[in-house]
C-alpha cells in the first residue's frame, strides 16, 4: 500500500515547509510587443495578485490565451485535507487579476505537468486517490478550454505521477518522476517507484512512443522547452534532493547533462526570455528556505534571482502588457494549512 502525504511536493520536508516563503511548461515564443502601461514593476521582483480561491494541495496549471489574447491560467486538480478529489478547475485571468470557477471537474492531483498543443492542455497520470494500492493512475487528458470540455486519450504507457512535461513541435513529451509497483510485473507498473521513463506522445494519432531514459530521476522537478530542446532540473529521487540539470535533444533521441542547480528540492519553473527559471524549495532540516535561479543555455551557467514569498503549486509563463512574465499559483498557510496563498506575478 503507498501512502501520499497532503502535499507530497513537501514529501522530504516536513508539513510546515508547506506555508513556507518559496508541471508546465511551453515553448517560448517571439515575445510580442510591449505595450504602455501605467504600472511598470521593477524587474526581478514578485507582485501578489489575487489567491486562487479554496485550499487544494497538489493542483497543476496550464496556460492558454482567450480571444482578446490574454493570459488565462488554468490551475486543474487537487487534493483537499480530507483525501478528496474531484474538483472543479479555476481560471485566472492574469489582465483582470481575477479567478473563474465551476468548471470541468478533475479527480486527480499530482500529475505530470501540462502541455498546450493546439487549442487543447494535456495533462497526464497522477492520484486519484491518496491512500489506495490504486491511486496511481495512466489517464491522459486533452481539456479543450473553449468549450470547458474534457476529452480522454490514449493512456500512457506506465502509472506515473509527480513529472514534468513538454511540448516540442507539436508533441508531448512526458518525463513521471514516480511508477506505481503496486501490481508489478503486469504491464504499466515499475520494480521501483522512483523512474528515468520518458515518453513522447502524438496527439495527431493518439499514440505514444518510448524514448530514450533520462539520465536522472526528476519526482517534483521543473521543466521547460528553450531552442526545441527539453530542459529538466531539480527534485527527488526517494527522499534524495536532486540537483541535476537533463536535457533533451529530440532530435538525436538523446540527453546531455549540465550545470547542477546550485540547490537540490521540490521545483517548480518556466522558461522566460530564452532562460530557464526554476524556484526551489529545500528544509534544511529546521526551516524550509525557498530560492531561485535563472539558467542561460548559451553559457551553461545559473544565476541567483528573486524568489517568492510563499510555496505554489506552479510556475507558469505568461503575457501581460505585451511583455513575459512568471506567475506562480496555488499552495496554502497556516496552522491548519486554510490560508490560500497570494498568486505572484515575477518581473523578469
Amino acid at each position: 500500500m503507498r501512502v501520499i502525504t497532503l502535499s507530497s511536493a513537501c514529501m522530504a520536508l516536513a508539513l510546515a515547509a508547506c506555508s513556507s516563503e518559496n508541471g508546465p511548461t511551453q515553448p517560448e515564443v517571439d515575445e510580442p510587443l510591449a505595450t504602455t502601461s501605467s504600472l511598470v514593476a521593477a524587474k526581478n521582483t514578485w507582485t501578489p495578485r489575487a489567491p486562487r480561491p479554496g485550499v487544494l494541495f497538489e493542483t497543476f496549471a496550464g496556460v492558454a490565451r482567450n480571444s482578446a489574447g490574454q493570459s488565462i491560467v488554468y490551475v486543474f486538480g487537487g487534493t483537499d485535507g480530507e483525501g478528496g478529489t474531484g474538483f472543479g478547475t479555476s481560471a485566472y485571468n492574469v489582465a483582470t487579476n481575477t479567478w473563474t470557477g465551476g468548471l470541468s471537474n478533475v479527480g486527480v492531483f499530482g500529475a505530470n505537468g501540462v502541455g498546450k498543443i493546439g487549442s487543447k492542455l494535456y495533462f497526464s497520470g497522477g492520484y486519484n486517490e491518496v491512500e489506495t494500492p490504486s491511486s496511481f493512475t495512466n489517464a491522459v487528458w486533452a481539456y479543450d478550454y473553449s468549450r470547458d470540455r474534457l476529452i480522454r486519450k490514449a493512456d500512457l504507457p506506465i502509472f506515473g505521477a509527480e513529472g514534468v512535461t513538454g511540448v516540442i513541435k507539436g508533441k508531448l513529451y512526458v518525463l513521471p518522476g514516480a511508477c506505481s509497483g503496486d501490481r508489478y510485473p503486469n504491464p504499466g507498473y515499475c520494480a521501483e517507484e522512483p523512474t528515468r521513463r520518458f515518453f513522447r506522445y502524438d496527439p495527431g494519432i493518439n499514440t505514444w512512443v518510448t524514448r530514450r531514459e533520462a539520465p536522472h530521476v526528476h519526482r517534483q522537478g521543473a521543466a521547460a522547452v528553450i531552442g526545441g530542446k527539453f530542459y529538466v532540473a531539480g527534485g527527488f529521487n526517494g527522499f534524495q534532493p536532486v540537483t541535476a540539470l537533463d536535457v533533451y535533444d529530440p532530435a538525436t533521441n538523446t540527453w546531455r547533462t549540465l550545470a547542477p542547480l546550485p540547490t537540490g528540492g521540490t521545483a517548480r519553473g518556466d522558461a522566460v526570455k530564452g532562460q530557464f527559471f526554476v524556484v526551489v524549495q529545500s528544509f534544511d532540516g529546521t526551516t524550509s528556505v525557498t530560492r531561485a535561479y535563472a539558467y542561460n543555455p548559451k553559457t551553461n551557467t545559473w544565476k541567483m534571482r528573486a524568489a517568492p514569498q510563499w510555496h505554489h503549486d506552479a510556475v507558469v509563463r505568461v503575457i501581460l502588457d505585451g511583455l513575459a512574465h512568471l506567475l506562480a499559483v496555488g499552495g496554502s498557510r497556516g496552522p491548519d494549512f486554510d490560508t490560500p496563498n497570494d498568486s505572484e506575478l515575477y518581473t523578469p
